[in-house]
């Protein structure tokens, strides 16, 4: 996927939005639009339902959207490095179809910016969904402990990836300890994953 650098400013979806005093511009001149969440599983088609998709930039989505100076995104990973690594640089950030920072700084009307860093695992002492997880086909094996760490097999595999977590809802989000970031969902007691479809064991 290839980085998009638009000729002139990004506006709302309302067409011309400079005459507007709702919308909110932000002069891309010289700014590198790139998805602010990459997910190679839902734009190849391979997420049943709409509902399943994570990624930006597919149909039925919300959209996560970055903007950063040209220089900094020779590519999607340098841009999305820019996030982290430089958020000062960061022109805009649209999350999950919503305006965060805009124009260099926080949304107006917005209390106090997004809180930065990882967030402790909270304690989940006691919580149904701690366990093990198993696949249909016996081949993942995800351990969830309380103290918001998880542990895969794969294959017979052990440790294969290994990281924390955190649930919201019925949305869990991993953070490997690679340092990459993955996303699934309860449903009933399946939990679905990129794919796999497990139950407690």
């Amino acid at each position: 996927m290839a980085p998009y650098r638009p000729r002139h400013g990004l506006t709302t979806p309302r067409g011309d939005a400079r005459e507007d005093d709702d919308a909110l511009v932000v002069d891309s001149t010289g700014m590198t639009v790139v998805p602010a969440v990459v997910d190679t599983v839902a734009p190849a088609g391979r997420r049943g339902k709409r509902s399943e998709h994570v990624a930006t930039l597919t149909p039925g989505t919300t959209s996560d959207l970055l903007v950063v100076p040209d220089e900094l995104a020779p590519d999607v990973p340098s841009a999305l490095a820019v996030l982290m690594s430089r958020p000062d640089q960061v022109r805009a950030l649209v999350a999950a179809g919503r305006p965060v920072p805009w124009a260099g700084g926080d949304v107006p009307g917005r209390a106090t910016a997004p809180e930065a860093g990882v967030p402790a695992p909270p304690d989940l002492t006691g919580s149904p969904r701690v366990g093990v997880w198993i696949d249909q086909e016996d081949l993942l094996h995800q351990e969830l402990t309380a103290d918001g760490r998880y542990d895969e097999t794969r294959g017979g595999r052990p440790h294969a990836y290994r990281g924390r977590y955190w649930i919201d809802g019925d949305r869990i989000d991993y953070l490997d300890d690679l340092g990459f970031w993955a996303v699934g969902y309860f449903r009933g007691d399946e939990l679905h994953h990129v794919g796999y479809v497990m139950r407690l064991g």
